[in-house]
């Protein structure tokens, strides 16, 4: 999905970056802010490749971010272990 005028690109929380880099120490620094898109309700995603460039996933870091902020995602480990992981 490209951007486009409904879909302007924005800044980055700084709860979803968090998140963005759990994804690049996990999967590789190829996992860019720039890689980032933004859905018709202004979520970011992310397709994640691993560090040969293949996607495995599909992360939306708002939701992750928000997620994680509330508790909902209780540690770092349960957001690597259950919710970044491919598969």
């Amino acid at each position: 999905m490209s951007q486009s005028p409904q879909n302007p690109r924005r800044a980055l929380t700084q709860d979803e970056v968090f998140v963005l880099e759990q994804i690049q120490d996990m999967y590789g620094p190829q996992n860019t802010e720039d890689k980032v898109f933004f859905s018709d309700r202004n979520e970011a995603v992310l397709l994640v490749a691993d560090r040969n460039g293949v996607q495995g996933m599909m992360a939306v870091l708002t939701n992750l971010a928000a997620w994680y902020a509330d508790g909902t995602i209780p540690s770092v480990q349960e957001l690597r272990d259950k919710w970044l992981t491919a598969g």
